[in-house]
């Protein structure tokens, strides 16, 4: 049907098997070097216990940490096998009920044709008819097909861990045309556990891979009357229900460019809206835009803002299937993502689209920014459906953690980040977060860009520090005058953005100019990495902490250039200098924390 969105089986069992990789190379990398660790103390003496039982209680969170998430990726392969399943399953079902109904019309006895044949529901808006008569059977489409009774296992969209859906085929070049959206009929992507079906419907998976939402609703007939046949049951998370009551609302108003009620446009609206009211004092001038693409396994989500490569503000917890175009630089090349900087976080999803869409084979078909869209830029979209100066709503509160959420580091963290917070214990979490606080600070007073308009707030930082890490309490008014100054930063920051709309599209370059507008982002999260040390430690402050401080160190085009002494630490064997020959150490392990025996040479 032309409608239709075809999920081939194929597709997911595929996926399954990229998920299998993930799990093997995860548990490879995860496992300690036993042999090493064994050989330890015979190598270096007793004098090096403390570092000898110190690496084993590394390796074993590292261990840990590896296993759970490569049970992760096991668990949604074995969902994506049952999900392509039961797609299957419930293909064979259909096409059977089709024929025994084909039977019942063709058979003179048949007399009730205007009722749907079990399996086939005429509530699909959890248990709420659509007004008007009830669906006959040949007007039964794919939207009443019953949905799935549990949904797969998701993992946080962090590179490494997460295949995107790639299909077969050699990926597109970067200068492939914009992708459009094809029919706006699609209903809005399942975000959770469906509901359960009634009598005796054959049930099917509902498979989540991380960075997408599947979805297999289609739309009935048209009709005059609000279109809750479009609107999938949605499990009971807090997004899901505001998806389905904002669903609601904009059945008939009209007030959506291009479809008035395109689902995938009340999706990104309804995210867009509970990201803006979670984020209206913690993010202060900074814009947003969502965006929804179509594939072969589903639709994906992207958000984004204009400040640094898509910074997130702590506090902030959002669905687990969305994802940021920043995470997926490899798919860009050395050079990297050419968008930072750009003022328009919605262009900056449209440019994005240019690079996923034909690598995935999916289209555009929704955006929605918390600006204005501009005019050269919705022409070019052409039937992509978009909404511009979308405001905060109440539907949802994305302040509050939720099993079905992730923090910031959740999504745009590496597991280099994710790692680090697995190997600290409650006891060193406040000295942690003074120490990535402090690293910051120093490597990026260290670089060549330095900007003055930040020297206000550098002074400040190093006051703080310096009593931070002496354990002594800092001032109240010092938490306020940095605050204070990284809010001006702010209105520094503007005049450097780059205005793209007279920037054709997939033209975008990396330019040096933004070095200025790099910098002072620097220096805000580095004043955020201070801030963060006002309130009390705790696992999801230390968290907060690992995420700013990798959006400066991890930065492709940060550098500390000043030259900087460099030694290397060796563990000496006892009886001998604090030297060892390299011959000893052919054997060294992974990387792993060095540690320095109290800053001087074993007795000799």
């Amino acid at each position: 049907m032309p409608d239709s969105m075809h999920v081939d089986p194929a597709v997911l069992r595929e996926l399954a098997r990229q998920h299998d990789e993930v799990y093997e190379k995860t548990m490879e990398w995860s496992q300690p070097p036993t042999e090493y660790l064994a050989r330890f103390p015979e190598m270096f003496g007793t004098i090096c216990a403390p570092v000898h039982q110190a690496l084993c209680d590394y390796y074993d969170a590292r261990y840990r940490a590896g296993k759970a998430l490569a049970d992760e990726n096991a668990q949604t392969a074995n969902s994506l096998r049952a999900a392509a399943q039961a797609l299957e399953n419930t293909d064979q079902d259909l096409g059977s009920l089709v024929r025994n109904v084909g039977e019942q019309l063709d058979s003179p006895a048949s007399a009730s044709v205007g009722v749907a044949p079990p399996g086939l529901s005429t509530n699909s808006f959890d248990g709420v008819a659509p007004a008007g008569p009830p669906t006959s059977v040949a007007g039964a489409s794919q939207a009443d097909a019953p949905a799935g009774t549990q949904a797969a296992a998701t993992v946080p969209p962090t590179p490494g861990t997460v295949l995107p859906p790639h299909t077969s085929g050699d990926p597109a070049g970067l200068s492939a045309p914009l992708v459009t959206a094809g029919s706006s009929d699609h209903a809005p992507p399942v975000l959770g556990p469906a509901a359960p079906v009634p009598g005796n419907a054959s049930s099917s998976a509902n498979p989540l891979i991380p960075g997408s939402m599947d979805d297999r609703a289609e739309s009935a007939s048209a009709s005059t009357s609000p279109r809750f046949d479009a609107v999938p049951l949605i499990g009971p998370t807090p997004f899901g229900s505001a998806v389905q009551a904002a669903a609601l609302r904009e059945g008939g108003t009209g007030h959506v460019v291009n479809d008035d009620e395109n689902p995938d446009l009340i999706l990104a609206r309804t995210l867009l809206g509970g990201l803006l009211a979670a984020t209206e004092t913690s993010a202060v001038g900074v814009s947003w835009a969502v965006s929804v693409m179509r594939g072969p396994a589903g639709a994906n989500v992207f958000v984004t803002s204009n400040e640094g490569r898509g910074w997130l503000p702590a506090g902030l917890f959002l669905p687990r299937e969305v994802s940021t175009p920043w995470v997926w630089d490899d798919l860009l090349g050395a050079e990297g993502s050419p968008w930072e900087g750009v003022s328009d976080p919605a262009r900056v999803l449209v440019e994005f689209a240019l690079v996923w869409g034909p690598r995935d084979d999916a289209v555009l078909s929704a955006l929605a920014s918390s600006g204005p869209i501009a005019a050269q830029l919705r022409t070019e979209l052409g039937d992509v459906a978009t909404a511009a100066a979308v405001g905060p709503a109440t539907g949802v509160d994305l302040r509050v953690f939720t099993p079905d959420t992730t923090d910031r580091l959740g999504i745009g963290g590496s597991i280099a980040a994710l790692e680090q917070i697995a190997t600290v214990s409650d006891a060193s979490m406040r000295g942690r977060c003074v120490d990535l606080a402090q690293d910051a600070h120093t490597q990026l007073s260290r670089s060549a860009g330095r900007v003055s308009e930040a020297t206000s707030a550098r002074r400040l930082r190093e006051r703080i520090l310096a009593r931070a890490e002496g354990g002594f309490e800092v001032p109240a008014h010092w938490w306020q005058e940095l605050r204070a100054t990284d809010e001006l930063l702010v209105t520094t920051m503007l005049p450097h953005q780059l205005d793209a709309d007279r920037i054709g599209l997939g033209e975008l370059r990396v330019d040096e100019q933004s070095a200025v507008l790099r910098q002072l982002t620097f220096e805000r999260r580095c004043n955020e990495l201070v801030l963060l040390l006002e309130g009390e430690p705790n696992r999801q402050c230390l968290r907060d902490a690992v995420y700013a401080h990798e959006q400066i160190v991890g930065h492709p085009h940060f550098a500390a250039t000043a030259p900087v002494e460099s030694t290397t630490d060796y563990v000496g064997r006892a009886g001998f200098s604090g030297v060892v020959a390299t011959t000893q150490l052919a054997d060294t392990p992974p990387p792993a924390p060095v540690y320095r025996l109290g800053g001087e040479s074993a007795p000799s």
